[in-house]
């Protein structure tokens, strides 16, 4: 028998399925992730095909399916059409929800998660898109469990001294004698930066300047961490790089 029930939610990925309707990827605050489909989402009158953008926050109802769940109503709470409309801020938050996906298993409420991509996505909608997914990006991972570390060795567990490097697969900063040859530079000054990043106020992140060398060092740390943690390539990343 089909359930019906409310909860808050936000489109993370979507894709056309069959002629009519739309497969989606939602993040809820009561389920965590869930997959769902919108039926009819793309006939000229449907009600809900203006609101299942992506990157939208709303409530939903929804009802549950043999399979998957059904969405019924959406009402807006927040369009986040400054992402959409900005192909800069759509390939960033398109590097967060993937992320996000990867981080995180379906059907497991994860409201702290939720808060913090919301903030992320407002983060995103207004300010540097490069900047802002970066902050976000290493709290998520932070979050979910992946803490770098950047005060000692990951591998002998001495004081770090610099220069030092990183290894993706210990979690953060070795020293020289512990490094493996291809391991990528870890200086103090990306340590810092890194430190920085993750105890930002997403909701109140305040004004800063930043050299470009220590975001693309931070970035590159990031991407490879990120690769490795989840153990996949992520297809946002190569279009932020064609983009650049």
């Amino acid at each position: 028998m089909a359930i019906e029930y409310l909860m808050e939610a936000i489109l993370l990925a979507a894709r056309d399925w069959g002629a009519t309707d739309r497969m989606v990827t939602l993040f809820s605050r009561e389920h965590g992730i869930i997959t769902a489909m919108a039926y009819d989402v793309r006939k000229p009158k449907n009600k809900l095909g203006g609101g299942l953008q992506p990157f939208t926050h709303f409530n939903l109802l929804m009802t549950s399916g043999k399979g998957m769940d059904i969405i019924k109503q959406c009402e807006i709470q927040t369009s986040f059409k400054e992402i959409r409309e900005d192909l800069t801020r759509l390939a960033y938050a398109n590097f967060i929800a993937e992320l996000a996906i990867g981080l995180w298993p379906e059907r497991q409420a994860e409201p702290t998660a939720y808060d913090m991509l919301l903030a992320i996505l407002a983060l995103l909608a207004v300010r540097n898109p490069r900047i802002a997914a970066l902050i976000g990006a290493w709290q998520l991972m932070v979050l979910a469990g992946f803490q770098p570390e950047f005060e000692y060795c990951t591998h002998c567990g001495r004081k770090l001294e610099w220069p030092a490097a990183f290894s993706f697969a210990e979690g953060g900063g070795t020293c020289l004698a512990c490094s493996l040859p291809d391991a990528p530079v870890f200086d103090r000054l990306t340590k810092d930066f890194l430190a920085k990043l993750l105890a930002i106020d997403l909701k109140q992140p305040g004004e800063f300047t930043v050299h470009t060398r220590l975001i693309t060092a931070t970035e590159s740390l990031l991407y490879g961490f990120v690769r490795y943690q989840l153990d996949r390539p992520l297809k946002s990343l190569d279009f932020i790089n064609k983009i650049k």
